[in-house]
């Protein structure tokens, strides 16, 4: 079996290194992969020990526990403060920013139970107090889904309206070295 990092780059593509440029374009591609991960939840949380359930267990908690937290600190270190900075009252942008911010934290919690079970079903054994993991994916999963139809559907189009060219080169820099990579010339 591959190991988590193998597959999660096997079975969910990585965002390419230029896509930093774009910023936006970056936090859309990374809202594709989080679907995916909402996916593989359900899956699981279906059948805990199926066949397959190894390696999509092993796939999901790669990206929960590696790239996701960066993806969150994409959002409240870059993406949210600079967009409080450009929006206007009639954007409602605060209002929605918080609630998102609130919603990263109660998130924290969830996952914290989503991810030991993860690793129990990444290893082929059914995770302990199963009905308590298989709720807690589903109302993870259902979390993220609600969260990402907010981003996409108001915060990024927003920060597209939004942002400087400065704001979005800064911010794709940042995003770059919080992974180690290096922003594209």
């Amino acid at each position: 079996m591959p190991s988590p990092s193998q597959a999660l780059h096997s079975d969910i593509e990585a965002i390419p290194e230029n896509l930093f440029r774009e910023p936006i374009d970056y936090l859309y591609a990374d809202h594709f992969r989080q679907r995916i991960v909402c996916k593989l939840l359900d899956e699981i949380a279906f059948d805990p020990v199926a066949t397959e359930s190894a390696r999509m267990a092993a796939i999901a908690l790669a990206y929960l526990e590696r790239e996701l937290p960066q993806h969150i600190a994409d959002e409240e270190q870059e993406l949210f403060p600079r967009l409080l900075g450009r929006c206007g009252p009639a954007d409602n942008g605060e209002r929605i920013l918080v609630m998102l911010s609130e919603e990263h934290k109660r998130d924290s919690d969830l996952c914290e139970a989503v991810l030991e079970g993860l690793r129990a079903a990444a290893e082929g054994h059914e995770p302990s107090h199963c009905a308590a993991f298989v709720r807690a994916a589903a109302a993870f999963a259902e979390a993220q889904r609600r969260h990402l139809a907010w981003e996409d559907e108001v915060i990024l189009p927003l920060a597209r309206e939004r942002l400087s060219n400065e704001d979005l080169a800064d911010m794709g820099r940042s995003m770059a070295q919080r992974r180690g990579a290096n922003y594209p010339d």
